[in-house]
């Protein structure tokens, strides 16, 4: 299985510069690429992870493929992707920081717009604190926010995946 990381790997790659691209383009758009960002994540990293663990089983495997072996496979792509998206997202943001204080306006702009529905629902010290934890934002937690959606959406569509396509 070793020999053939190398296709996940290229695979992985490629879904974080689609996500990329779809992340700065859409900076055009919108002063809050992160919402797109995400839904473009959702949609996308089940199309890889779903191609590389049917690439390994029907090319590779000659259509064997147990669920150990797709869930590495799909760990592999989805770990690259974000980890690549991380990178790609965090280095974007420090050499383009009116990007990341429009992403940060924007976030502060939603958090007063829903004060009253926070407050009547968890209170005023969550109001608070969470107002105050905003504006410490770093891009950071910009890039570490992405990365985190990425590995969990990863992991959710490669258990399914595997389940799925699972043959011994």
């Amino acid at each position: 299985m070793k020999q053939y990381f190398g296709y996940f790997y290229r695979i992985g790659f490629l879904g974080a510069t689609f996500s990329l691209l779809t992340f700065f383009l859409s900076t055009f758009f919108t002063q809050d690429p992160t919402l797109i960002s995400k839904v473009f994540s959702f949609i996308i990293t089940p199309i890889f992870v779903g191609a590389g663990i049917y690439f390994y089983r029907f090319k590779i495997k000659q259509n064997q493929l147990s669920f150990a072996e797709g869930m590495t496979v799909g760990f592999i792509i989805y770990f690259v992707n974000a980890f690549v998206t991380f990178l790609g997202i965090y280095m974007g943001l420090i050499f383009s920081k009116n990007l990341f204080e429009n992403i940060k306006s924007n976030m502060m702009q939603v958090l007063i717009e829903k004060k009253q529905e926070i407050i009547n629902t968890l209170g005023n010290p969550s109001y608070e604190k969470t107002y105050q934890e905003m504006l410490k934002l770093s891009i950071f937690d910009i890039a570490i926010t992405d990365f985190i959606f990425k590995v969990a959406f990863g992991l959710f569509f490669t258990i399914i995946i595997s389940i799925i396509l699972r043959k011994t």
